[in-house]
Parts: structure tokens; sequence; C-alpha cells
């Protein structure tokens, strides 16, 4: 299994919600467990942030994440 770092860019496995939606890409913002539980953010092309019920921060799992090794 792969490892995640800060700032490391990945595509969403699964809907998290109605918004945040499975293919997204996502940014790591912190890891809470190695390998395990991330703070991430989904970017809009503006620079902004994709919200959902006033959060743009959001916790996931590894299992929620596919990792793009292209993009980073």
């Amino acid at each position: 299994m792969a490892t995640l770092e800060q700032d490391q860019s990945f595509e969403l496995s699964k809907d998290l919600n109605q918004i945040i939606v499975k293919g997204m890409m996502g940014v790591v913002l912190e890891i809470y467990e190695p390998d395990k539980t991330f703070a991430v953010e989904f970017p809009k092309e503006d620079g902004s942030n994709y919200e959902f019920e006033g959060k743009s921060v959001f916790t996931i799992t590894i299992d929620d994440i596919i990792i793009d090794s292209e993009v980073q």
C-alpha cells in the first residue's frame, strides 16, 4: 500500500456527500494516523474549495482514496 504525504494529491474512490463525489481530486492537509486517517480538501479551479454543510475540510480514511502517482 502506498503512503500519503502532506500536500499530496489523490482521487476520491467513493462519494462523501452530494457535493464531494467519487473521482474528485483532493489534497492531503494533515495526517492524523499514518496510512489510515487524513484531513483533506477538494480545491476548485478558481482556488477556493468545495464545501458541504459549511465545511471545506474533511476527514477520510485510506479506503476512500486512489493515489495518483503522477499528480504530486
